[in-house]
């Protein structure tokens, strides 16, 4: 009987609040995210559109994620280009909403930014990872 072994009040894989889901990447490297979680790739393709291609070059080297108040940040750039050529993922443990920047010379060496929720853009989380 597979009611005793898996109960039906709980359902596996369901993910948890955002917090739980996202913030066991602290510390961890981007791509563990990237493969870890498919659903943030897929809500990235949607967001990014035809930037997509461009914001993940940006990720071939990558630092170890952070927890910036609230914020998760996932930070890349692209090899012999990390000054220039750099992409950003931050997500709010609060709600799960995905944000992005990218910084590049495709953009006048300008950042563009891109947000699941444009309202409550972490500006301040934004602007520490770029060191600013």
């Amino acid at each position: 009987m597979l009611s005793a072994i898996f109960p039906a009040s709980r359902v596996y894989g369901a993910p948890g609040t955002a917090r739980e889901r996202f913030e066991k990447y602290v510390g961890k490297y981007p791509d563990a995210l990237f493969k870890g979680e498919p659903d943030v790739n897929r809500r990235l393709r949607t967001m990014l559109g035809a930037n997509y291609t461009l914001f993940t070059e940006r990720f071939q080297l990558g630092e170890p994620i952070e927890n910036s108040k609230g914020i998760l940040v996932a930070k890349g750039c692209k090899a012999h280009e990390c000054g220039d050529e750099v992409a950003i993922l931050l997500i709010n443990l609060s709600d799960g909403k995905l944000h992005c920047a990218i910084k590049s010379d495709t953009y006048s060496d300008k950042v563009k930014t891109f947000s699941e929720d444009r309202d409550r853009f972490p500006s301040a989380a934004l602007k520490s990872a770029l060191g600013e």
